[in-house]
């Protein structure tokens, strides 16, 4: 008898702690989940009424970004020596795929020259251009007004012989009215779009021949 009660008693612990357990994952189930925002970068650019000052075209291979900023998370400055993720705000793709991207369709748009091919194609144009991002974060120090950092630096080679035509940096300080993230990015679109057009006016004074 004593044998079969201490079966009983075990038999109701058992059972007890499946109870808890059971309970714990419902918990778990119905807890609301951390919600992710998606975010693109975006420089506007009016289509050209001119023709083409270059009547042939060029190529953008793939702008590499510093490894501090390659990740899709939104990168802030907290103060000198400190920076952080974020991780509940994203990049919808990576910012090498979204910045190449960008300034082909851009640089299409103010028919520079008369093809924009990207890395994608086979195809060869008179000359190459590549691009590092080397900033790309939220200004987010105390005491200071929120800004975002833009900064790449791009090459202009001759295709056949790979010598440098043009090698420029460009970057700009954007002041954003808030921190949120959607702030933020827009900053980042602005200046971005800044340093395109700086560079658009750069190709034109190259004075490129075939």
């Amino acid at each position: 008898m004593r044998r079969k009660a201490r079966g009983i008693r075990y038999a109701r612990w058992a059972l007890l702690a499946l109870t808890f357990i059971a309970s714990g994952c419902s918990l778990d189930l119905h807890r609301p989940q951390p919600v992710k925002n998606y975010f693109l970068l975006e420089a506007a650019a009016q289509p050209a009424a001119d023709p083409p000052a270059y009547p042939f075209a060029l190529k953008i291979t793939n702008f590499e970004v510093a490894p501090p900023f390659q990740e899709r998370g939104l990168v802030y400055r907290l103060d000198e020596q400190r920076y952080e993720s974020d991780f509940y705000n994203q990049f919808f793709v990576t910012p090498r795929s979204m910045i190449t991207t960008q300034a082909a369709q851009w640089l299409a748009q103010r028919q520079i020259f008369a093809a924009v091919l990207t890395a994608a194609t086979t195809l060869d144009a008179s000359y190459t251009l590549e691009g590092l991002v080397n900033q790309l974060y939220a200004d987010l120090r105390p005491g200071a007004q929120p800004a975002t950092v833009f900064t790449m630096q791009v090459f202009v080679t001759h295709t056949l012989d790979r010598a440098i035509v043009m090698d420029r940096t460009y970057s700009h300080t954007v002041y954003v009215p808030n921190q949120s993230p959607a702030s933020v990015v827009k900053g980042l679109g602005q200046g971005f779009g800044q340093c395109l057009e700086e560079l658009e006016r750069d190709l034109r004074a190259l004075h490129l021949k075939p």
